[in-house]
C-alpha cells in the first residue's frame, strides 16, 4: 500500500487586529496500483501521484526518454522523499492512468478489445503526444477495425457502434484530427453524418469551423446520393451510357414503387445488399440481381469518393502520410 500523506500549507493574516488564520490545501495522493517503492519517478497530476520506474517509461516513450536525459539541479528539483516529481502539465488523471495501465500491462493488443471508446481515445491522445510508437500501433490497430478503410470491413465493424455515444464520436474525431490518426477520419465523418440533425447540432460547436463545414457539406451530398439511390430502383445498371429498365412486368415495378416510397432514407452504407428485396417474392429474379448489382457498385464507387468527401484526399494519400 503506498504511504498516504497529505500536505498542507498555512497562510496567516494580521489584518484587523492581527488575527491569524490557518488554511489546510489538500495535495495530490499516491495512486493505489501504481506506486512502487522502488519507482525512480513520480509523476503528478491534480489528483494523484504515480511512484514508476524511469526505465519503464523511457523503454516505450521517446518524449520521456529524451527527457530524463537533461541534466536537473537537484536544488531546484521537486521531489517527494527525494524522488524526483514530473507534473503532467495538460494530461488529465484519468489520461495519465490509462497510459500507465498500458505501459505495465501484460498484452495491450488484447487488452484494447475489451476497453471502452473513451480509454482508447485517451491511449491515442497520449501514446502520440509522448511519442509511444508500440502503443500507438496496436491503438491504431484497434480503432482501423472499429472505423476500416476497407468496405468488405464496413458490416462487421458497423456491429460495434451501438456501444458509442454521440459524445464519444465527436470527441474521438477531434483526437484523431489532432494525433494525425488520418486513416480511420473519413468513416468517423460518416458516422457523425449518420445521427440526426438534432444529435449533431447538440455536438457540433465542440469542432472547429473547418470540420464542421467538411461534416455538413459531406452529410449533404450523401444525403443527395441515397435520395439518386431511392429515384433509380427502378432501374438496373448502367449499360454503354443508357439505363436499361428492369423486366417491365407490372407486378415487379409496382412493388418495386410501392416500397421505395415506404423505405426510410439510409445513408449510402447503411442500404443493405438486397435492399428493399430482402423477404419479398414478387419480384422476378432478373429484376433483384440488377438491382443487387446496381447497389453494390454504388457502394464501391461512394467508397472510394467518402475520403474526397470528407477531406479532399484520397485513401492512398491518407495512408502514405
Amino acid at each position: 500500500m503506498p504511504p498516504k500523506r497529505r500536505r498542507t500549507s498555512e497562510s496567516s493574516s494580521t489584518e484587523n487586529g492581527g488575527q491569524q488564520e490557518n488554511a489546510t490545501t489538500t495535495e495530490p495522493q499516491p495512486h493505489d496500483e501504481f506506486w512502487f517503492s522502488d519507482g525512480s519517478i513520480v509523476l503528478a497530476t491534480d489528483i494523484h501521484l504515480y511512484r514508476v520506474h524511469k526505465s519503464v517509461l523511457a523503454r516505450y516513450s521517446k518524449v520521456f526518454s529524451d527527457m530524463f536525459e537533461i541534466p536537473t539541479g537537484d536544488a531546484n528539483t521537486e521531489s517527494w522523499e527525494g524522488v524526483p516529481i514530473v507534473r503532467m502539465v495538460g494530461d488529465s488523471d484519468g489520461d495519465v492512468c490509462v497510459l500507465l495501465k498500458a505501459l505495465y500491462g501484460v498484452n495491450l493488443h488484447v487488452a484494447l478489445r475489451d476497453s471502452s471508446i473513451p480509454e482508447v481515445t485517451s491511449l491515442l491522445s497520449m501514446s502520440s503526444k509522448y511519442d509511444c510508437q508500440a502503443i500507438r500501433a496496436d491503438v491504431m490497430q484497434r480503432l482501423e477495425f472499429l472505423f476500416p478503410n476497407k468496405l468488405e470491413k464496413y458490416e462487421e465493424a458497423k456491429l460495434f457502434w451501438g456501444q458509442f455515444s454521440p459524445g464519444q464520436v465527436f470527441e474521438l474525431l477531434l483526437v484523431a484530427h489532432r494525433c494525425e490518426a488520418l486513416l480511420i477520419l473519413p468513416i468517423l465523418y460518416y458516422l457523425c453524418a449518420r445521427f440526426p440533425p438534432e444529435t449533431i447540432i447538440d455536438h457540433i460547436d465542440a469542432l472547429p469551423k473547418d470540420y464542421t463545414k467538411a461534416l455538413l457539406v459531406g452529410r449533404d451530398e450523401l444525403r443527395e446520393m441515397s435520395n439518386r439511390i431511392t429515384q433509380r430502383s427502378l432501374l438496373s445498371s448502367q449499360i454503354e451510357g443508357e439505363f436499361e429498365r428492369g423486366c417491365g412486368r407490372i407486378a415487379c415495378t409496382e412493388r418495386f414503387r410501392g416500397l421505395v416510397s415506404e423505405r426510410d432514407l439510409v445513408l449510402v452504407f447503411d442500404i443493405p445488399d438486397c435492399d428493399i428485396l430482402k423477404g419479398i417474392h414478387r419480384i422476378c429474379n432478373d429484376c433483384a440481381l440488377r438491382h443487387k448489382v446496381f447497389v453494390r457498385d454504388i457502394k464501391e464507387l461512394n467508397w472510394d469518393e467518402l475520403p474526397v468527401r470528407f477531406l479532399e484526399r484520397s485513401w492512398e494519400d491518407l495512408g502514405r502520410t
